[in-house]
């Protein structure tokens, strides 16, 4: 459904999300001025990020921005590591994407069952079997099953799972750093402009969280912005204007949140767009 909607949005898509499941839950479509899709999607790292533009950025007629998200967990995580496993086989079955971290040789490039448990593709038959659907976004991309009516109750247990399954203790950013710097010279060279946005998490999450290595990914975004005149960083990450009430756990927005946080990031781009051209 993403990539035949990606498709279908060709002529008319001004605006692209890329990211994982923060900007897949967070951002949506419906609340920007411009016509825009939402092209993240859960666990999605910068490497498939960068695979998608590469595939599908010449085919957008009037494409002016990329909004990038860049996460605690993005600038370190690596390709091919733990969520790409078994990722990777979906994007080029169902994305229709060239993976080259895949082997030509990998059976699983044919036999995508093989990439999940038997009990795993149990339930997900019958979860379609009765609810005649498996998809959980809309054809703007947009992730619609993180409500507000369905959040977690407990945030602080949620923060202390979710970080301890985030942290990979890794600083050194440089195969992503490289990874966005290519994206944005390839956007620059087609007149289109990138928007780094940090996205909110809850306060619970923000105070777990490695300072060290959260101020390093900071000032990665802001050199990117400094070096870079189609580059500009919005920083939401404990933004005041967010409580603890927009979220469906520790670090993902619900369907109210997302409405609040789309509208702030829409204005960033009407706002920080009017003052530069290039």
């Amino acid at each position: 459904m993403k990539n035949e909607n990606c498709v279908a949005n060709y002529q008319n898509a001004e605006v692209l999300i890329f990211g994982n499941s923060h900007s897949f839950y967070g951002l949506n479509p419906v609340f920007f001025d411009k016509t825009t899709f939402n092209l993240s999607n859960i666990s999605q790292s910068l490497y498939f990020d960068k695979l998608l533009i590469d595939k599908h950025i010449d085919k957008f007629k009037k494409l002016k921005y990329i909004i990038l998200t860049i996460e605690y967990t993005s600038l370190s995580q690596l390709k091919n590591t733990h969520e790409d496993i078994w990722r990777k086989y979906y994007y080029q079955h169902y994305m229709d994407l060239e993976v080259p971290i895949i082997n030509s040789f990998d059976l699983n490039s044919w036999f995508i069952s093989g990439t999940k448990s038997f009990s795993s593709n149990l339930q997900l038959v019958s979860r379609y079997f009765f609810e005649k659907t498996i998809v959980e976004c809309n054809k703007s991309g947009f992730g619609t099953n993180y409500t507000k009516q369905s959040r977690v109750g407990n945030l602080e247990k949620s923060a202390l799972i979710t970080i301890k399954r985030h942290e990979d203790n890794l600083i050194d950013f440089t195969e992503n750093i490289t990874a966005i710097e290519l994206i944005i010279e390839k956007c620059k060279s087609k007149g289109i402009q990138v928007i780094l946005v940090t996205m909110p998490v809850s306060k619970n999450y923000a105070a777990k969280v490695k300072k060290e290595k959260l101020n390093k990914i900071f000032e990665s975004a802001l050199l990117l912005q400094k070096m870079n005149s189609n580059t500009f960083y919005l920083n939401l990450f404990n933004d005041s204007r967010f409580s603890n009430d927009d979220f469906y756990d520790a670090d993902h927005l619900h369907n109210v949140g997302a409405e609040k946080c789309s509208m702030i990031v829409n204005d960033f781009l009407k706002k920080e767009l009017t003052k530069t051209q290039f």
